[in-house]
């Protein structure tokens, strides 16, 4: 549950509800990734991700369910076999944001082909955005506070494709996915709202002031990175270089990165 913030309550100035306010907001996406004669997969996605996901019933699914060529019909004068049929990989439809937080499962817009090797490192990544979560919502729930915790998350698709640059070409079905996805987290706070009602702290959570965290308050616990991901620029770490250019752009009001302990980035790679 999250707090608001309420004068009129002396032994508990911040009402707690079982609403969910701060789940997430924010959300939007790029725009399709322009490969070959077509656009196809996401091009990039951002959203800012609170500490109600933790709770009970907030997390959705949202599976992927988006289709056309190249990823189950063939393309026009394109590759000879498609994301489904390829017998080299296997492949996913991966989400920028996860369904479970709320991204679409039913628009390349938030849908990229990723390797399993890719979608698994990907998820690796997810998972220590969800141990944070479950921080931001563990320090919620300990008293009364006048912010709320949250994480702003960014995934960019490289403007490379997979396809060595001798192959790439119209009829390469790896020209059609991107070399790897650079994905970027800030933690955030956003001021609570002073004696408004919960609805309408969750109608306008997206209106309220929003600052990177230069210091995480007293009680708060960071969750340990990943061992993998400690100090990596990319996974896998080996055979791969990151800092190549990326699609889209991280949105206007992304904070910069704070030596908080938290603010981060890393390269999944297709391998």
């Amino acid at each position: 549950m999250s707090r608001i913030v309420y004068t009129g309550a002396p032994n508990d100035p911040r009402w707690s509800t079982n609403q969910f306010i701060f789940a997430m907001t924010q959300y939007q996406t790029g725009g399709l990734a322009p490969r070959q004669r077509i656009n196809f997969g996401a091009a990039s996605a951002a959203a800012i991700l609170g500490p109600d996901l933790i709770m009970p019933g907030a997390q959705g699914n949202n599976l992927p369910t988006a289709r056309g060529a190249p990823w189950d019909r063939l393309l026009p004068g394109g590759p000879s076999d498609t994301f489904v049929t390829d017998a080299d990989n296997i492949w996913i439809r991966a989400h920028l944001i996860d369904g479970r937080r709320g991204g679409a499962g039913n628009t390349w817009q938030n849908l990229t082909p990723l390797t399993g090797v890719g979608n698994a490192n990907h998820a690796a990544v997810e998972g220590y955005i969800d141990a944070y979560l479950a921080a931001c919502y563990q320090y919620e729930q300990g008293g009364p506070r006048p912010a709320w915790y949250g994480a702003y998350y960014c995934a960019q698709v490289s403007q490379a494709p997979w396809s060595d640059a001798n192959g790439t070409g119209d009829t390469n079905l790896y020209s059609y996915a991107p070399a790897f996805i650079r994905i970027s987290w800030r933690a955030v706070a956003i001021a609570k709202p002073v004696n408004v009602m919960p609805q309408v702290a969750a109608a306008n959570i997206d209106r309220y002031p929003l600052a990177g965290v230069a210091n995480f308050p007293q009680g708060f616990v960071l969750p340990q990175r990943p061992a993998v991901m400690n100090g990596a620029e990319t996974l896998p770490a080996r055979g791969n270089v990151a800092g190549g250019a990326v699609l889209g752009a991280l949105p206007a009001n992304f904070p910069a990165a704070q030596a908080n302990g938290f603010d981060g980035g890393i390269e999944v790679h297709q391998d």
